[in-house]
């Protein structure tokens, strides 16, 4: 797994936009939040990838296989609903490109059809 842990300034910006970001939809946009959640599928691959997100958390077990929290079931809110969205899969993939995230969300357009799709079959 290659995690960079050097980034240009403009990376850096990305990446401190984008905790900035996730941070304000946390805590200011539940409803936001909660749609862009239920377009997400997939799973939790257990990279550790998130944890590199400008810096290293100092609570990633590093010595566990696969890589774990360590304080897994307290973990910050921003931690929790990792991703929210592609914004933030992108965001992951400056950190680390050749190892994917085992998460992806339905596109939203889709995500309305199959909506719109089983409320128009019940």
């Amino acid at each position: 797994m290659g995690i960079r842990t050097s980034f240009t300034w403009r990376e850096r910006l990305i990446l401190g936009r984008g905790k900035l970001r996730r941070l304000y939809l946390g805590l200011l946009r539940p409803g936001y939040v909660k749609a862009s959640l239920a377009r997400r599928v997939g799973q939790c691959d257990r990279t550790g990838v998130c944890c590199h997100l400008m810096y290293t958390c100092p609570l990633l077990d590093t010595k566990s296989n696969p890589v774990r929290c360590s304080i897994h079931e307290i973990k910050p809110l921003s931690c929790r609903l990792f991703p929210i969205d592609e914004r933030d899969l992108k965001d992951r993939d400056i950190v680390s490109p050749d190892t994917p995230c085992g998460y992806s969300f339905i596109p939203l357009e889709e995500f309305r059809r199959r909506r719109d799709a089983s409320e128009g079959g019940n």
